[in-house]
């Protein structure tokens, strides 16, 4: 079965229809049915901004793929409620799924190697989750594999099956053991020297993200992402317009397309030399990662 496609849609008509012309330019998107989740607006102005929106997906709804439906909220959700019950309501109909944000143009050849790695490893529990998205990294000349295993999702673009997402628990009850356990701080930095940091901000009410929950799930269960050498994915929302970009990442974060469509997929480990030219982009200095760990102690969780 080919596995469906969740868009995740807020305010950026423009950003939308990039993603989606580069989608249905995909070699298997007539055979791919596509959600397209609008998040409701937060003013006055942004129910124009959702309006646009809404026209863009209608622009694709015939022609493009073999259905296309559009769930639109008059409410402001934010982004991890939409994804959490987006995600939640698509995968217990179809059991597996595939999750783009609106800023991500995908390759040519992004759903096949989505679809071919969810069926591929879909035994394998190992493997947490399927992404997309691969940093700009210097590989060591050694490596030769197609494939490469981290511990971090690939959050605008990715995939995962119904028994995977449903280990996840979105809760504060994970996170009362983890809050003042340094050795697991420590270990769960080892795939982002930001990553503590970003779990105590989100527990705090300070940012609205399902990824690192999902993060933490995927560390609490010693579980990998698989994600393609070469990224057939590129971020066009590091542009200092989505709600948790900025436009300071743009350079980090650019790649260009893999233009691949043939990998030789395999049951790989997570090797030490590519964890840490992975983790360059994430890095954090001990003294911004205590100031931060010090804040939230002091800050006043909004009720």
């Amino acid at each position: 079965m080919i596995a469906p496609v969740i868009v995740f849609a807020y305010n950026r008509a423009d950003h939308l229809k990039k993603t989606l012309e580069a989608l249905s330019n995909n070699q298997l998107a007539k055979d791919t049915e596509v959600f397209v989740f609008v998040d409701g607006p937060k003013t006055e102005k942004g129910e124009t901004s959702q309006q646009e929106v809404v026209k863009c997906i209608e622009i694709f709804e015939e022609g493009y793929f073999l259905r296309v439906h559009k769930i639109i909220s008059d409410k402001n959700k934010g982004l991890a409620k939409s994804v959490i019950n987006g995600v939640t309501d698509v995968i217990n109909q179809y059991g597996k799924v595939i999750v783009l944000e609106d800023d991500s143009v995908s390759d040519p050849s992004y759903l096949s190697f989505m679809n071919q790695a969810l069926n591929f490893y879909e035994n394998c529990e190992a493997v947490w989750s399927i992404g997309g998205f691969t940093v700009p990294m210097n590989l060591p000349v050694d490596y030769k594999k197609d494939v490469i295993a981290t511990q971090r999702v690939s959050s605008c673009a990715w995939g995962i099956w119904k028994d995977r997402w449903d280990k996840i628990d979105w809760s504060e009850t994970p996170y009362k053991k983890f809050r003042f356990s340094f050795c697991k701080r420590g270990k769960f930095n080892r795939w982002g020297k930001d990553r503590a940091s970003m779990y105590d901000d989100q527990m705090n009410g300070r940012i609205n993200s399902w990824a690192i929950r999902f993060d933490y799930a995927m560390f609490s269960n010693n579980a990998i992402n698989i994600i393609p050498r070469s990224s057939l994915i590129q971020n066009i929302g590091m542009d200092g317009s989505g709600t948790h970009s900025h436009k300071s990442q743009e350079t980090s974060f650019y790649v260009e397309l893999g233009g691949r469509t043939e990998w030789q997929l395999e049951v790989v480990e997570m090797e030490e030399k590519v964890r840490k030219e992975f983790c360059k982009p994430f890095h954090m200095s001990c003294f911004t990662r205590t100031k931060r760990f010090l804040g939230n102690l002091l800050y006043k969780k909004k009720k």
